[in-house]
């Protein structure tokens, strides 16, 4: 009897803690729906994702131009070419895996820790970029919208669970291992 006693309050306590997670991330994300509401954009970052996106393409040996703000490369009869707009700088992905973060239990030190996977993030989506880039120079245009669909609407999705599970079994690891000596 104690031992069903016991789980019931183990059971309880585990709903009651996503609970409080799971405002805690809708309180976080907050700055998301702020920037989507008021329609905020920032030139600055998409001018800076376009400039580091259009000279990863050139150093890894694609042929592409910069034209107008737009990355141009060559294709089977003409060119084509893609912008990056306010939506392909990765900033939404960014301010989730902060708001995942942040909505954790762990100490606010541990949390400011998180802060350096936003570069990690970062980085994810100029590969991201690059990657829409070198499919449509290697399989033609046909490949696009497929590839955009998939690789563009989950990439960063993936790559931000994927950072936030990294990041929390790391910031978990004293206490792992000090459990496990109880």
């Amino acid at each position: 009897m104690a031992q069903k006693r016991r789980k019931a309050l183990v059971e309880k306590e585990t709903v009651r803690r996503l609970a409080v997670f799971l405002v805690k991330l809708a309180v976080f994300s907050l700055p998301i729906y702020a920037i989507l509401l008021t329609g905020y954009q920032s030139a600055l970052l998409m001018h800076l994702t376009t400039d580091i996106s259009f000279w990863f393409l050139k150093a890894t040996g694609m042929q592409a131009e910069l034209v107008d703000g737009t990355i141009v490369i060559p294709v089977e009869n003409g060119s084509w070419g893609a912008y990056v707009s306010w939506d392909s700088t990765g900033w939404k992905s960014a301010l989730a895996l902060l708001s995942l973060i942040f909505a954790t239990d762990f100490t606010l030190r541990k949390k400011l820790m998180g802060l350096l996977l936003v570069p990690v993030v970062y980085a994810a989506n100029i590969l991201r970029i690059w990657f829409m880039f070198f499919a449509v120079s290697t399989y033609g245009i046909e490949a696009f919208p497929v590839l955009h669909l998939t690789v563009w609407s989950w990439g960063l999705v993936a790559v931000v669970l994927v950072l936030w599970v990294v990041w929390m079994k790391y910031v978990d690891a004293p206490h792992a291992q000090r459990t496990k000596g109880d």
